[in-house]
């Protein structure tokens, strides 16, 4: 450490470390020991960023076949709602890594009842196909959605859920399952196209004929 010509405090670049929130050790593979958790190295004012409400997602209590169990927190994060935020030093950590789950353990979800990408365990697996929340829930496959990150616009907050989390046996049976599913919604929906297409089709031919027998009643006065 060396003091300056104006007077401020320089520090050599090895002498830096990073302060992290408890939850963002996390994503480097590390965890706060649970009595440094009072001792944060700095204190920062939070700034509040507004959720947007969408269609999309939203914070529900349950999810799918996951309904009646219990909700989870393996980190044992600690959120205080007093407008601060709380950053440690990496010697406040140790190594951590998520816990493996077992074929019967439920799955670990956070407080908004979905687990991070970045956070999986080890015994789990993300599913990303399209609507595949509804297969695993008429199969009652235990399912949590999976959240990717945020997007930041214009001052709003908005989650990215995108596929799901299941247990790694379940895996390959969900996605037959889902291949089978996706093969019925696509002949469902190209009967559907069809039926309109007849549909429009008989209605102009209704037509058609209907002008003819005025115009031959009535005359080409029409």
């Amino acid at each position: 450490m060396h003091l300056c010509a104006q007077g401020e405090l320089v520090y050599k670049r090895k002498d830096i470390s990073i302060a992290r929130e408890q939850h963002k050790w996390l994503y480097v593979g590390r965890k706060v020991r649970d009595n440094e958790l009072s001792n944060p190295v700095k204190l920062l004012k939070k700034v509040e960023r507004k959720a947007k409400e969408t269609g999309e997602f939203k914070a529900l209590k349950t999810y799918g076949a996951t309904s009646n169990a219990a909700v989870q927190d393996s980190c044992n994060i600690q959120d205080r709602n007093d407008g601060m935020l709380r950053l440690y030093g990496i010697w406040q950590t140790n190594v951590w890594k998520p816990n493996p789950v077992l074929p019967h353990d439920p799955i670990p979800v956070n407080q908004y009842r979905n687990i991070e990408k970045a956070l999986i365990n080890p015994g789990l697996v993300h599913l990303e196909y399209h609507r595949i929340s509804i297969v695993a829930k008429k199969l009652g496959i235990p399912y949590a959605p999976c959240l990717l990150g945020f997007d930041f616009k214009a001052g709003d907050t908005k989650p990215k859920i995108k596929g799901i989390v299941v247990h790694e046996h379940n895996a390959i049976l969900l996605r037959e399952a889902h291949a089978e599913w996706n093969d019925h919604a696509l002949e469902q929906e190209e009967h559907k196209r069809k039926s309109e297409i007849y549909k429009g089709w008989r209605r102009l031919v209704i037509g058609l004929r209907t002008k003819q027998r005025l115009e031959k009643e009535y005359g080409g006065g029409l």
